[in-house]
This record gives C-alpha cells, sequence and structure tokens, in this order.
C-alpha cells in the first residue's frame, strides 16, 4: 500500500511541474536524403501513428498533429515540410503549464520521441535507396573481336566550351544551373515566397518557387548568399515587406543590379490599385498599405542609382485564389485591376500574366508554373529577355490552357526589354 502510495506522490509531482518548466522544444531538422515531398508527408504520416499523434495534412506543406494517447493533458502541433527540412512548432496544449516561453518537460519529451520516430525512418529511406542501387543488374558489355580503328581524318573543327553545371532539385521540378564565370558582387535581390497565409487562402508551392528563384540567382546570376534577402510565408509579414524594401533600397549600388521576385497573392483596391498582399493582412485592408502598392513600389524603385532594376512578378491581380475564390470576406465587389504603368527605361517587369487572369499552380512539378519555365530558361545562362521571353509565354500559355480555358494565363514583358539580365 505504501509503495502505491509513494509512487502516485511521484507521478503528480512530476507532471505538476514541482521540477520545474522547460524552455519549449522547436524542432527544425535537414532532410538528408533526396526524396519527394510525398515521401516526407508518408514518413511523418507513418511516425505521427506510431507514436500516438492523430494528423492531418492542412496545406500543400503542412500537417497538424494531436498527441492523443493521454487524457490527462493535450499538444498540438505544426508539422511543415519540404523537400530538404522539416520542422515541428507549437500549436497548442492543456495542463502543460505553457507560458509563452516554458512548458512541462512531458511536451519536450513527446517532440523529441517524435521527431527521433521521423528521422528513423529516414534512415531506412537511405538503407532503402542504398539497396536498390545494388540490387539493379549491370549492363553487360558484348564481346566483340578486336580490330585496329581506322586513321582519323584530321579535321580542323571548333570545339565548343563545356560549362560547369550544378543541379538541384526543388519540389519534383530538377533544374541544372550553369554555374556563373564571376560572382556580380555589387548586385542584391529580394526574394518573396508565401503559400501559407494567416488569413487567406493558400498559394501552393509558392514558398518552394521562391527558394528555387534564390538559387537560380546565386548560381547562375553570380549573386552572393550574403545579398540576397529571402522572406518566406510568416516571416513576409507586411512590417517585413516594407523594412526590407528599405534595406535592399540602401544596399543598391551604381555599378550593379537589382533584383526583385514575389510569389504570392497580389489584390486590386476598389478604385484598381494593385498591392502584393503580405503574411499577415486581409485583401480588404490593403488600402492602408500604400507603401505596399505595386505603383508606389516601382516609383520608388526607379529612382534608385543602379545599373537596372528586374522585378518578377508571379502573381495575379484578379483579387482571387487558386481555385477562383475570392479574397474579398463577405462580399463580391466588382474589381478591375488597373495596368500598371512602367515609365522608366531603367525597370524591367516580367509578370506571371495579365492583371484579369490566374498566375497558376503547376501541381505535377510542385512549383508556381510561370516560375517553373522562367527558371527552366533561366538557368542555361540566357541573359536577354526579348528572346528568352517569347518561349516562356508560349510553354506558360500552353500549360495554363490544358487546366482549362478559364485558368488562361499569358506572361507579360514590360518596360526595359533590351537590356540583358546581368
Amino acid at each position: 500500500m505504501f509503495k502505491k502510495i509513494l509512487f502516485s506522490l511521484i507521478v503528480l509531482i512530476s507532471f505538476t511541474g514541482c521540477i520545474g518548466p522547460k524552455p519549449l522544444l522547436q524542432v527544425k531538422e535537414p532532410i538528408r536524403v533526396q526524396v519527394s515531398q510525398n515521401e516526407v508527408r508518408d514518413v511523418i504520416f507513418k511516425a505521427t501513428g506510431r507514436r500516438g499523434w492523430q494528423a492531418k495534412k492542412v496545406g500543400p506543406n503542412k500537417i497538424e498533429a494531436k498527441y492523443a494517447r493521454s487524457r490527462r493533458y493535450m499538444a498540438k502541433v505544426a508539422i511543415l515540410y519540404d523537400t530538404n527540412t522539416y520542422s515541428i512548432k507549437y500549436l497548442d496544449s492543456q495542463n502543460l503549464q505553457y507560458d509563452g516561453k516554458k512548458i512541462h518537460r512531458t511536451y519536450n519529451s513527446l517532440v523529441n520521441r517524435l521527431r527521433r520516430e521521423i528521422n528513423v525512418d529516414f534512415k531506412r529511406l537511405v538503407k532503402q535507396r542504398i539497396k536498390e542501387a545494388r540490387r539493379r543488374p549491370k549492363k553487360k558489355t558484348p564481346k566483340v573481336a578486336y580490330a585496329p580503328p581506322p586513321p582519323a581524318p584530321v579535321v580542323h573543327a571548333v570545339v565548343a566550351p563545356s560549362y560547369p553545371a550544378i543541379h538541384r532539385r526543388f519540389g519534383n521540378a530538377s533544374y541544372t544551373f550553369r554555374e556563373a564565370s564571376k560572382e556580380n558582387i555589387n548586385s542584391y535581390a529580394l526574394v518573396v515566397g508565401i503559400s501559407r497565409y494567416k488569413q487567406n487562402p493558400d498559394v501552393p508551392y509558392a514558398d518552394t518557387s521562391a527558394r528555387a528563384f534564390a538559387e537560380l540567382l546565386n548560381i547562375t546570376f553570380g549573386i552572393p548568399k550574403e545579398n540576397i534577402i529571402l522572406l518566406l510565408n510568416e516571416d513576409a509579414s507586411s512590417g517585413e515587406l516594407k523594412a526590407n524594401f528599405e534595406v535592399i533600397k540602401e544596399l543598391a549600388e551604381k555599378t550593379g543590379n537589382l533584383y526583385i521576385y514575389y510569389a504570392g497573392h497580389g489584390v486590386p483596391s476598389k478604385n484598381g490599385d494593385t498591392y502584393i498582399l503580405p503574411y499577415d493582412m486581409s485583401a480588404d485592408a490593403m488600402y492602408l498599405e500604400p507603401n505596399l502598392k505595386l505603383k508606389n513600389i516601382y516609383a520608388k524603385l526607379s529612382k534608385l542609382k543602379v545599373k537596372n532594376v528586374f522585378i518578377f512578378m508571379d502573381s495575379c491581380f484578379s483579387g482571387k485564389d487558386d481555385h477562383g475564390e475570392l479574397l474579398y470576406k463577405g462580399v463580391a465587389p466588382v474589381l478591375k485591376a488597373k495596368k500598371t504603368i512602367v515609365n522608366t527605361k531603367k525597370i524591367t517587369v516580367v509578370a506571371a500574366s495579365k492583371s484579369s487572369e490566374f498566375a497558376n499552380e503547376y501541381e505535377d512539378k510542385q512549383q508556381r508554373m510561370f516560375t517553373y519555365y522562367l527558371i527552366s530558361e533561366l538557368s542555361t545562362g540566357k541573359t536577354k529577355l526579348d528572346e528568352i521571353y517569347p518561349k516562356i509565354k508560349q510553354k506558360v500559355k500552353r500549360s495554363s490552357l490544358k487546366k482549362g480555358i478559364g485558368y488562361k494565363q499569358i506572361p507579360q514583358l514590360y518596360g526595359n526589354k533590351k537590356v540583358k539580365l546581368y
């Protein structure tokens, strides 16, 4: 009887926190095996099921999991993932003494066990890939009788130089980036990709496309990584966007170029002015943010003392999401976006579509459609937009029409069309 009472006291003391709460554990882990996003998703679902978590997919790259084996407490987490990393973030809890910074050690223990379980499954995948490679039959070279080769004719040919290339995979898209011959240390870039919004529908694969575009700038354009500002999802809040637009303006140099890339929602106001939509704002409140109005952004960038400004917009400004639903809540306004005029030779804008059209996702490649074809052309080292643009336009139009006539998308090129990219 005494042993039972003592055991109950120990359990009660440890759970009520007399040992003291611990700092909240936030997990971010690299994925050390080449896998697709679907394989990452399957690994996470299997691991959560074995560890007593009830999981469900709530977005293109997001899973919510709730611990379901205890009636005394509850823990709920968000698991965000792509092909390179996954992270486990706190969402909610009950009876675990969370005060905003610290939490009962039971939560950290649950999350740690889940992390280890996921990593074990990734290690199994590595071993499985190694076994599959060993099982592949080796091609046998047929034996032939040796005969001396005939003398080769003397040909004075010009041998094309071979350029170094780097292969990268983002989602289901594989790119081969031609490596830059020199670093463009005086050029800078701001790259923004918002897939998950706080108050608005998702923009599938916008963050994945932004990562791929940042890699293009680094490898093929030769811009050092420290010169590239990358804002993804919740990091692209209204405050962060405005602050980093100011930072990039200050960094701009006379002898370098400036590159802006945006993938996310674009919205028209009731008077037709167009805005880029940050992570934390609703479409109907954008008139309060004149600094994020496209016309104002272009006007400020045109005054900078730089060689050229290149803007790549993978966004539509129809006020609708990828499925045709209005971003404005509770109303059905008649919205018509004005064409934003680019009136300087210093700025070149490549837009995913006309203001009245969709900017589609490319589900097979797990990329935004416009960005996929844009990177595919630019990664080869081509620098003249007026030569590249017709190919991008044709491929995007053809792929969008395969989704249906209502998804028609035709990229646009504005401003200085003859200038070289770098």
